[in-house]
C-alpha cells in the first residue's frame, strides 16, 4: 500500500518522502541527475512568477527523489514566499545538510538556513548553520554579517563587531546595512559616538534605511538628547507613516517625555493589531496618568499576547537543574579549599545583584556620579570565564562547576589568577580601565549565579544586592516587554517562580559562602539617595565625602562617559512613583497579586517589609 499521509511539516510532500524518509532508500547520483531537465523547468517557472506551477513540478521530482537539491530549493522558496515558516524551515535543513560536490554549496545552503533563522528572531538556533557556512567558506562577506549579527543579538558584542568588520574588509566597499548593524552593535557597547557616526555612514549609503534611523534615534536618546531623537523619529514616520517599529520608538520617546496621552494617541490601533510592546507602552501610559485599572488590564493583554500569539512559556527546568548544581558543588567546606586568586592593585569590581527591575541600573548611575568609580554595566560577564574554566581544566566532560575541582592539581592551580586577568583584560578591550579609577560596577544580569566563582577570583569584592519589594517587582516587570531568564516575563506567576528561585540561590551562596554582602533597599536610595550612597561608599571602602548632594542626585543628569550603559537610555530625575505602588494598584485591582502570594509571602516577610 502507497503511504499517503502528507508530513506535518507542511512541505506538500508525503511524510515518507519529507521529514520521515529512510536514508538508505534514496535514490543515487545517476537517477537524481536524471531529473535535472524537470528541476530547471521549475526553477524556470518559478523564475517566471508561476509559482502554481513550479510547486507542482518540484513535488513531483521530490517525490522521485527527495535529495534532489534544486526541486528542494525551489519548494523552499515557494513556502517561504507563502510565510509558512515550519515547511520553510523544514526544507532549508534538509538542504543544509545533504552531501554536496562541493564546499560552496553547503556553505550556500547553511547560510540559508542561517538566514531563515534569524528572520523569525531565533539567533541562537541559527548559530549552528552560521558556523558551518563560516567553515565551509571563511573569506564569505554575508556568512560574516550574519554571523556578526547573531552574536551581537546574544549579547557577544565584541565578538559581533569583529565579524562585522571583517564582512566590510572582504566587500572591500562601504555596505549600508553592514555599517548600520555595525552602529548598533557600537551602540550597545555603550560606545554612543562611535555608533552615530558609523549611523551617518550607513545613512549617507542607505538613507531609506527605516531600521537604520529608528537605531540612530536610539544613540541620540542615550546621549541624552531625547528633543533630537524625537525630531528624527518625526521625520521618518513622515517618509514611513506606517512603519509599526518607528512608531513604537516615538511612543517611548513620549514617555520618556512625560506625555502619556500622546502614546494613546499614537498607538490606538483595535487591540487585536497591537503587538505586545505596543500594550506595554499603552499600560505605561495609563500609569502616568494614575489609572490603574486600564494600565493592569493593557498589560495583562500584552503577555497574553506573548503566550498565545507568539508561543512564549516559562522555561525554567534547566535553570531549576543549574541552581541545584550549583548549590550542590558550591558548599563552605568545598570551596574552602579550592585556590583563590590573590590580591592585584588597580582598579576593583563592585559587583551589583538584583531582579528585573530592582533598581540596579539607578544604582549604577548614582555611583557613576562619584569620582573614581565607572560603570561596566555588563560589558565583561563572569558567566564568559566558566567556558574558560573547561578550557584550561580539560574538563569540559566533567562540566561546570565541577571542573573548578581541577584546579586544586598541579599546575592548574594557576588558573584562577588567569581567570581574573581574563576579566580585567576584558575590562580594557570595552573602554574600562582609563586613568584616575579606583573602582567599577559590574551590574551582569547572571551576577547572582556565579557568586561562587567571583569569590574565588576578587575573594574581597563587595557585592551590594539591590531589593526592592517583590509586588513591586512583579507590578514593575508586568508592564515591561523584555524577555527574562527562562522567559519569567510571560506572567506574574512565572515572575514569582523565578524570583524565588533567584533568591534561595543567593541566600544559599550567603550561608555558605564569606562574602562582603550589602542589602540595600531601592525604598530607601530612592528617599535618601545621597546618605544611602554614603552607606555604601563606606562599606566599598570609598571616601563618602566625594558623594553628591542629594539634589545632584535627584536631578539624576546624564553623564556622557565611554562606555554609556545600556539602561542610560531612559535615565530620567528621580521620582517616587515606583514606590510600594503595588498597594494602589490592588486596591483597584484587588485579584492582582492572588497568584503569586503564596509564592512571595515568605519573602515578603524575610525581607522585612510590613504587610
Amino acid at each position: 500500500m502507497l503511504d499517503t499521509e502528507l508530513c506535518s511539516c507542511g512541505s506538500g510532500l508525503r511524510r515518507v518522502r519529507c521529514c520521515g524518509f529512510d536514508p538508505a532508500s534514496l535514490p543515487d547520483k545517476a537517477s537524481v541527475d536524471a531529473l535535472n531537465p524537470m528541476a530547471e523547468e521549475a526553477t524556470k517557472l518559478y523564475n517566471e512568477k508561476k509559482p502554481r506551477e513550479a510547486e507542482a513540478l518540484a513535488l513531483k521530482i521530490l517525490d522521485l527523489a527527495p535529495n534532489h537539491r534544486a526541486a528542494l530549493r525551489v519548494l523552499f522558496e515557494v513556502r517561504r514566499a507563502e510565510n509558512r515558516p515550519k515547511a520553510a524551515e523544514a526544507l532549508a535543513r534538509r538542504l543544509a545538510t545533504l552531501p554536496s560536490d562541493g564546499p560552496p554549496i553547503s556553505a550556500a545552503a547553511n547560510l540559508q538556513l542561517a538566514q531563515l533563522l534569524v528572520g523569525q528572531g531565533r539567533h541562537l538556533d541559527g548559530e549552528p548553520a552560521a558556523r558551518a557556512a563560516l567553515k565551509f567558506s571563511p573569506r564569505d562577506a554575508t556568512a560574516h554579517h550574519v554571523m556578526g549579527v547573531i552574536l551581537t543579538e546574544t549579547g557577544r558584542l565584541r565578538a559581533g563587531e569583529t565579524h562585522y568588520r571583517r564582512a566590510l574588509t572582504l566587500l572591500e566597499r562601504e555596505d549600508g546595512m553592514v555599517l548600520a548593524n555595525l552602529a548598533w552593535n557600537l551602540k550597545l557597547q555603550g560606545r554612543l559616538d562611535d555608533g552615530a557616526a558609523m549611523y551617518d555612514r550607513a545613512l549617507l549609503i542607505r538613507p531609506d534605511n527605516a531600521r537604520g534611523i529608528g537605531g540612530y534615534a536610539q544613540v541620540e536618546a542615550a546621549r541624552g538628547r531625547p528633543a533630537r531623537a524625537a525630531a528624527m523619529l518625526d521625520e521618518a514616520l513622515g517618509t514611513w507613516p506606517t512603519d509599526r517599529t518607528l512608531r513604537l520608538l516615538r511612543a517611548l520617546m513620549d514617555l520618556q517625555l512625560n506625555q502619556p496621552e500622546a502614546v494613546l494617541a499614537r498607538l490606538n490601533d483595535p487591540p487585536e493589531a497591537l503587538m505586545p510592546a505596543e500594550f506595554a507602552a499603552r499600560g505605561q501610559a495609563f500609569a502616568r496618568m494614575n489609572q490603574p485599572e486600564q494600565a493592569v488590564a493593557a498589560f495583562a493583554i500584552g503577555k497574553r499576547a506573548q503566550r498565545e500569539r507568539y508561543g512564549q512559556r516559562y522555561e525554567p527546568d534547566d535553570f531549576i537543574k543549574k541552581s541545584n548544581s550549583y548549590k550542590e558543588y558550591f558548599t563552605a567546606d568545598r570551596v574552602l579549599n579550592l585556590p583563590r586568586a590573590p590580591a592585584r592593585p588597580g582598579p576593583q569590581p563592585v559587583f551589583l545583584l538584583g531582579f528585573p527591575r530592582s533598581g540596579t541600573s539607578l544604582l549604577e548611575q548614582f555611583l557613576a556620579k562619584v569620582p573614581g568609580f565607572a560603570a561596566a554595566d555588563g560589558n565583561a560577564p563572569v558567566s564568559e570565564l566558566t567556558k574558560l574554566v573547561l578550557q584550561l581544566t580539560g574538563a569540559a566532560e566533567t562540566g561546570y562547576p565541577e571542573a573548578l575541582s581541577d584546579t586544586m592539581v598541579g599546575d592548574a592551580q594557576d588558573i584562577a589568577p588567569q581567570l581574573r586577568e581574563r576579566y580585567f583584560a576584558n575590562l580594557a578591550a570595552a573602554g574600562l580601565a582609563g586613568p584616575g579609577q579606583k573602582f567599577f560596577t559590574d551590574r551582569a544580569p547572571d551576577n547572582h549565579w556565579h557568586l561562587g566563582l567571583i569569590k574565588l577570583l576578587f575573594p574581597e569584592a563587595p557585592v551590594i544586592h539591590v531589593l526592592r519589594h517583590p509586588l513591586d517587582l512583579m507590578l514593575s516587570n508586568l508592564g515591561q516587554d523584555k524577555r527574562l531568564e527562562a522567559n519569567a516575563g510571560v506572567s506574574m506567576p512565572a515572575m514569582a517562580r523565578h524570583y524565588d528561585l533567584t533568591m534561595s540561590l543567593i541566600r544559599h551562596y550567603r550561608g555558605q559562602l564569606t562574602l562582603r554582602y550589602l542589602p540595600v533597599r531601592y525604598e530607601t536610595l530612592v528617599e535618601s539617595p545621597a546618605a544611602t550612597l554614603r552607606d555604601i561608599l563606606a562599606f566599598i571602602g570609598a571616601d563618602p565625602s566625594l558623594v553628591p548632594d542629594d539634589a545632584t542626585l535627584r536631578a539624576n543628569e546624564f553623564l556622557h562617559r565611554a562606555p554609556v550603559p545600556a539602561h542610560s537610555i531612559m535615565q530620567e530625575p528621580l521620582h517616587t512613583r515606583g514606590l510600594y505602588r503595588h498597594r494602589a494598584y490592588e486596591a483597584v485591582v484587588p485579584a492582582l497579586f492572588s497568584e503569586v502570594r503564596p509564592a512571595l509571602e515568605p519573602w515578603i516577610a524575610e525581607l522585612g517589609y510590613a504587610p
